[in-house]
């Protein structure tokens, strides 16, 4: 297959995660998140964005969606998104957002064959060449369906599936290396900040699913996985190394949702480096500081 996405001149790819965006009615609020939005992409002029989840919010989603997407089609470059709990909790369906999202320059969302809509991967690489890196989205859901569990969505085992078969299709290409990107965090980001050293800041309890499908599991059996990045949880922005995959939450964006005093909303950037099976990440925040993730946290109770 060939690839979506390619190496800029200088052999990198420079991704800017946006997350929790929450535009909602473009009051004061709104206004001033879409202005941090210009001017994250004009600072840091990247070749790829990813929006994970929480892009709009309310019962005029779908009115509010070409509007929430102006930054990002202004800046010119490809661009992917997946739909957080709220971005249909009101308002028009996935389906209707996802048929108004394609119309706007640089998308590469895909609806993808199995539960949500969202679940596809894009391919980096050069024109005509084998796959470098795959980039996964996944539709993480709202709310868990079974009432016996309640709490927040889950990525559900046919999207588990999916996802295993699409990695060993890669493997076959000869693709080494992959991130993920999708809204509510795995059960196993509680696991990373208990017991092993993570970077960054934990000011909330981790919003993550009660059940867990498997999807991690499936990702260190593929292999190829090096970091999965996610929203949802305004104030965690943490990352942390669990068993050679790098789990990592992006830095909320918008203003019209709950944040911190003292917490500035911004945006995570990753940098990927061709020939490198690994990445570099920092963090964009209002005003313009570029801070590297940080503090490091050492478990209280470290693995064994």
């Amino acid at each position: 297959m060939a690839n979506d996405l390619f190496w800029n001149s200088e052999g990198k790819l420079k991704i800017v995660q946006l997350t929790d965006v929450h535009i909602t009615d473009l009051d004061g609020d709104d206004r001033r998140t879409l202005a941090l939005m210009r001017d994250i992409l004009r600072a840091e002029q990247p070749d790829f964005v990813a929006i994970t989840g929480d892009l709009v919010f309310g019962e005029r989603n779908l009115e509010l969606l070409p509007e929430a997407l102006a930054p990002v089609a202004e800046a010119g470059c490809p661009w992917a998104y997946v739909f957080g709990n709220h971005d249909t909790e009101w308002g028009a369906s996935k389906e209707a957002l996802f048929q108004k999202a394609r119309e706007i320059p640089g998308c590469r969302m895909e609806k993808g064959p199995v539960s949500g809509v969202g679940n596809y991967v894009l391919r980096l690489g050069e024109p005509g060449g084998k796959p470098d890196w795959a980039l996964f989205f996944l539709d993480s859901q709202q709310y868990n369906p079974n009432p016996r569990v309640g709490g927040y969505g889950y990525i559900f085992p046919e999207q588990v599936a999916w996802y295993a078969k699409e990695a060993e299709k890669l493997r076959t290409e000869g693709c080494p290396d992959a991130l993920a990107f999708f809204h509510i965090a795995l059960p196993e980001y509680n696991e990373v900040w208990d017991h092993y050293p993570c970077l960054g800041d934990k000011f909330e309890p981790v919003c993550c699913p009660k059940q867990n499908s498997g999807l991690f599991s499936a990702m260190l059996e593929a292999g190829q996985m090096r970091g999965v990045f996610v929203g949802h949880d305004h104030v965690n922005n943490y990352e942390g190394d669990l068993f050679g995959i790098k789990l990592c939450f992006g830095r909320g964006t918008g203003f019209h949702t709950y944040g911190r005093e003292g917490y500035p909303r911004g945006a995570r950037v990753i940098e990927l480096s061709r020939g490198e099976s690994g990445f570099r990440s920092w963090f964009r925040l209002e005003g313009g500081a570029v801070v590297a993730p940080g503090p490091l946290h050492a478990p209280e109770f470290p693995a064994e």
